[in-house]
Parts: C-alpha cells; structure tokens; sequence
C-alpha cells in the first residue's frame, strides 16, 4: 500500500473535525473503519472518500441518533432502507428546528424587554412599535392579582395544545369597554395566537397589526387607569389611541422584581 494515497488519523480527524481517540472508537464499534491499517506498526490511514461517512455520522449524531441505531439502520443496508430512514431524521431535524426557532424567540423577546426596563426611569417612557397582527384567545377573570392567574393561563393553553402561539408563556389581559353600552366591562385574560380562532368555538379578540404606543407601569396588575396619560400623550403627538390597551405582565423567569411590572401596549393612528 501506498501511504501517500491515504490520510493518517490525525489528518483524517482535523479535516473531520473529529478526534483521534472518537476515530478509534468508530473503529472499534465497527461503524467507520480505516481504508487501511499497517499491520506491522497499527496506524490507520482513511482515504478521501470516507470523510463523507463521516460528515454523516458526525450529522446523525448531532439530531441525538446513537451509535448503535446508526450501526443498525444505516450501514450494511439496502438503499430503499436507507432512504426511509434518512426521511425519518429529516422530520426529526424538523421538528428540532423548529423548537429551535422557537426557543429563539422568547430569548429574543426577553432580551428586549430586559433591555428596555434595566435602566428604566421613575417617569413613563413612551414608545411607538410596529407590531404585527395578533389574536388573544380569552377568558373572562375577576382578579386583578398575578397569583391568581395561573389556573386560567394553563386551562388556555391545555384547551389550545398545538395551536401557533406568538410566544409561549406569554399572557395579556384587557380591560375590555365593548362599544354596546349595555354590555359591561369585563377583565379578560388570555395567550396570544396568530390565526383567528373563532371559528372554531374559542373566544378571541382580534388586535390589528400596526403602530402601537407602549409604555411600562410598576404596581399591582390591572389596578389604575392608563387612560388619562395615554390622551395626553397623543394629543401631544398627533396620534389617536384605537381600541382597548392591552396590559401584559412581565413574566421573566429567574427574576424576583421589588414590583410586579406589566407593559402597556394600545393601537393607535397617526392624525
């Protein structure tokens, strides 16, 4: 043999990205052996072509397969087996990319939030954000308290499994003025969901995507009015407040605040 033809380990592991003791070990299960090994000195070389089995052993492993179903399923296979199972993983990769970019997301949302209270001011700190279209799917609460809140956050939620989410864990509530007069205000809490659910028997209140003023408040949930400082700043502004505010808790996990906090977010038209 021609050694030159071949790569040794250790040049076969860094072009891999692999290392010399995880090559032995795929040696040993007998899932990537070397092209070749010296029977005289036992070093082993690996030729070219392998480093492709290897990305894929390396990929198998990075969606959670182990080496003994990779030394099951995909070598010594036929190809129509080796398809079936390949699509199985690709659904895999999937579903985890999915969690991924979900698990993204509510790091993203966090980050945001963190940043925009960490050096908040004693005073209201106005701002306008672009917010897409949003649908709260609800129920109808007495309490006023965050403690109280759980057991009607997890009843949605249960009743909702597997529907799109904007963000899991999060919760608004409103203080819904329904334009009938003759209807009463009534506090409603609910989760956030991108499609309409109506149709399908779920109470839900439709918030257009557009500009909205947001603003943070300390103090307890749901207590005060908002109403008074968010006239004023409009008609400072040029601006002309639409709908119900929505009152959303700030749930950040691991952080105990002195007060609990909620931002206010209300839709509003430019004059």
């Amino acid at each position: 043999m021609n050694s030159n033809n071949y790569l040794k380990i250790s040049e076969f592991g860094n072009m891999g990205n692999t290392s010399r003791k995880m090559l032995i070990h795929y040696d040993k299960m007998d899932i990537l052996k070397p092209a070749y090994t010296d029977p005289e000195t036992k070093y082993r070389y690996y030729s070219i072509q392998q480093i492709k089995s290897l990305a894929m052993i390396k990929s198998l492993q990075a969606i959670g397969v182990s080496l003994g179903e990779i030394k099951k399923n995909y070598l010594n296979t036929n190809m129509k087996e080796y398809i079936k199972n390949l699509r199985m993983e690709e659904k895999i990769v999937e579903k985890k990319f999915l969690e991924i970019q979900r698990a993204k997301k509510i790091i993203e949302d966090k980050l945001n939030c963190l940043e925009e209270i960490v050096d908040l001011k004693e005073e209201i700190e106005f701002k306008i954000k672009n917010i897409p279209l949003r649908y709260l799917i609800y129920s109808v609460v007495k309490s006023k308290k965050l403690e109280d809140l759980p057991p009607v956050v997890i009843g949605l939620e249960k009743r909702n499994q597997g529907r799109d989410f904007l963000t899991v864990g999060d919760i608004a509530a409103v203080k819904y003025n329904p334009e009938n007069k003759e209807e009463k205000e009534e506090i409603l809490l609910g989760i956030f969901s991108k499609g309409d659910t109506s149709g399908d028997g779920f109470k839900n209140l439709k918030f257009d995507g557009g500009e909205y003023l947001s603003f943070y408040r300390k103090g307890f949930f749901l207590e005060g009015e908002n109403s008074d400082i968010i006239e004023e700043w409009c008609s400072k502004n040029s601006y002309k407040p639409v709908g119900n505010a929505l009152l959303i808790p700030l749930l950040l996990p691991f952080l105990n605040l002195e007060e609990s906090m909620y931002q206010v977010q209300i839709k509003v038209n430019k004059l």
